[in-house]
């Protein structure tokens, strides 16, 4: 009586016990460790090669879907049939318009996209790539990068459509999409080498894979946030899935869709140089023989026309949003 109590303890807060438990588990695994095994590296008993899997599965996609597969032919064939009809007709397309006709039309798509502000900066991303003396280089990369990012556009958007209407598919495409998403650029040559060879194909079907995630994922996002009172109004009134899907969520998906071509164009340029390894020359071999070679003359302009290449492609692709806005504006003021 008299003296003082002492003070009671206080509990840990919630928040500090996942460290604790963190800590005490470490604590222990490693006195666990040091007592039953001795040693601190990983037990080379413990180790398991897929050196020998991964190598027998390339060998058996190689010889059972390279060619000779019952109606679709096989890869090679593809590759063949893509490179005939498709980016041979689209280059030569491209270097068979003089410089002086190109110039306007970029700055059309332009000012379609975004007015003048747009225009005139795709005009001047197109010139300075002929200044730099890398023209029809840069028109071989430009006739690459629209044919990989058409295929993953029509990939991207229809998977991703998909998976905004279907759940299960969706849950079944994310560990995918993450597993693309995580790998280097490199890891994807080779297996588009050993099913596509070397060439332009392995550079457009690397691009592919690389970009194609972020087109599915934001086209998911886009459809699935569009307003559910809109399409359920739209539902009522009869129309059909198709109807709903082409006149309501696409239009209201717009902003999300755009952005998802942007990221495109992003990623396919991104692995241009990483093309450069494996047969897609043009702007991606220079840029590569520069760096090994330490040419920063060959490098750099390439690496700059890489840019001016992107800077053409967003501003043709993406609309200028203040222009759009103050369109908007004096539209609700009219």
């Amino acid at each position: 009586p008299g003296g003082t109590r002492p003070a009671a303890a206080r509990p840990l807060p919630p928040a500090a016990l996942p460290l604790v438990a963190t800590v005490a588990a470490t604590a222990a695994a490693w006195l666990l460790g040091r007592v039953l095994l001795g040693r601190q590296d990983w037990p080379d008993g413990w180790t398991l090669s897929i050196a020998g899997p991964v190598n027998d599965t390339v060998d058996w996609m190689v010889e059972n879907l390279g060619s000779g597969v019952p109606l679709v032919g096989g890869t090679l064939t593809w590759a063949e049939n893509f490179t005939l009809w498709v980016l041979n007709p689209l280059r030569d397309g491209l270097m068979a318009v003089p410089w002086w006709a190109l110039l306007p039309l970029a700055g059309v798509l332009g000012f379609l996209a975004g007015r003048w502000r747009s225009a005139l900066t795709a005009v001047s991303a197109l010139a300075a790539i002929g200044v730099l003396g890398l023209w029809d280089k840069s028109l071989n990369t430009l006739s690459q990068v629209l044919g990989a990012l058409l295929l993953t556009l029509l990939i991207g958007f229809a998977l991703g459509i998909l998976a905004a209407r279907h759940t299960l598919l969706e849950r079944l495409l994310r560990p995918v999409l993450d597993v693309l998403q995580t790998m280097p650029q490199f890891i994807y040559l080779i297996p588009v080498v050993a099913l596509f060879g070397v060439g332009r194909i392995a550079a457009i079907t690397a691009a592919v894979v690389y970009a194609l995630p972020a087109v599915v994922r934001i086209t998911t996002q886009g459809v699935r946030q569009v307003d559910t009172t809109v399409v359920e109004a739209s539902r009522s009134l009869g129309a059909s899935p198709w109807q709903q899907l082409r006149q309501v969520q696409l239009p209201l998906a717009r902003a999300q869709l755009l952005l998802a071509v942007n990221q495109g164009v992003v990623l396919v340029l991104a692995v241009v140089v990483v093309g450069g390894l494996v047969g897609g020359g043009a702007l991606g071999f220079d840029t590569v023989y520069g760096l090994q070679r330490g040419d920063l003359g060959v490098g750099l302009p390439a690496g700059a026309a890489i840019v001016c290449l992107g800077v053409l492609l967003d501003r043709i692709t993406q609309p200028d949003t203040g222009a759009s806005g103050a369109r908007g504006r004096r539209r609700s003021r009219s």
